[in-house]
């Protein structure tokens, strides 16, 4: 079992204080079986005696501490990234054990929404951003750490290794911050780096430029001895 997509983006199940342990007990099998924790916990952490929240957990020989980074195994196969906020231990009516997490998502390249194309073409498949969507999700669905970098840390490494991303924004209510415009710029069409994409480096003003920008091909740039960008030349 794992997190779905839309546990992502919000809970509309409606909560009963006056139930009988019974219908209590029903509503939380069926919200189990949406894969709506975030109800679940709602309801049953209001008994004390029946939440315990703890600081680490352990999981496939694996310990996971609040505060790091997780790789998290969505429903359709997709892999997304989080913080770990909370790890909860909630106990139903029938004394059965419900361990949850919470966490904080961060949002991918394909998460976002509303942003331009030309913005995308400037974002890397390994990069995330921090939101402020938190949900309570399955153990089960851990895949295992992430490492998040800064843009600066990530860009050093020659190699990289699985489950290492990089962040220089934020995406809080669906804006970036900073802005896309505040991000640093390079190349003559002054957009911001994409580690994705192929570079080459100017020897005398120091700067990168987009191969295609300065009509490289790969094979080309790999030849070069030294590299003077247009600006440079003229």
């Amino acid at each position: 079992m794992s997190v779905s997509q839309e546990q992502k983006i919000s809970s509309t199940s409606t909560l009963k204080d006056d139930q009988t342990p019974q219908k209590r007990q029903f509503q939380i099998q069926n919200l189990l079986k949406r894969k709506d924790f975030k109800s679940v916990v709602r309801i049953l952490q209001t008994d004390k005696k029946s939440r315990t929240n703890y600081q680490k957990l352990k999981y496939q020989n694996q310990e996971y501490h609040v505060g790091q980074n997780l790789c998290i195994r969505g429903d359709n196969g997709s892999e997304y990234v989080a913080k770990l906020i909370k790890v909860v231990k909630l106990i139903d009516n029938e004394d059965n054990c419900l361990p949850f997490i919470k966490v904080q998502w961060y949002y991918r390249k394909t998460e976002l929404t509303g942003l331009p194309k030309d913005y995308l073409e400037c974002i890397s498949e390994n990069e995330v951003f921090k939101t402020n969507e938190l949900d309570y999700i399955e153990i089960e669905s851990i895949i295992g750490l992430a490492i998040i970098l800064s843009y600066e840390e990530y860009d050093k490494i020659e190699e990289l290794n699985e489950n290492v991303y990089f962040m220089r924004a934020t995406y809080f209510d669906q804006k970036l911050f900073p802005s896309f415009e505040q991000w640093n710029k390079v190349c003559l069409c002054r957009k911001p780096p994409n580690p994705d994409l192929k570079y080459v480096f100017c020897e005398i003003c120091q700067k990168w430029f987009h191969l295609k920008c300065v009509g490289l091909s790969q094979d080309q740039a790999s030849k070069l001895k030294k590299y003077i960008c247009p600006d440079c030349k003229n």
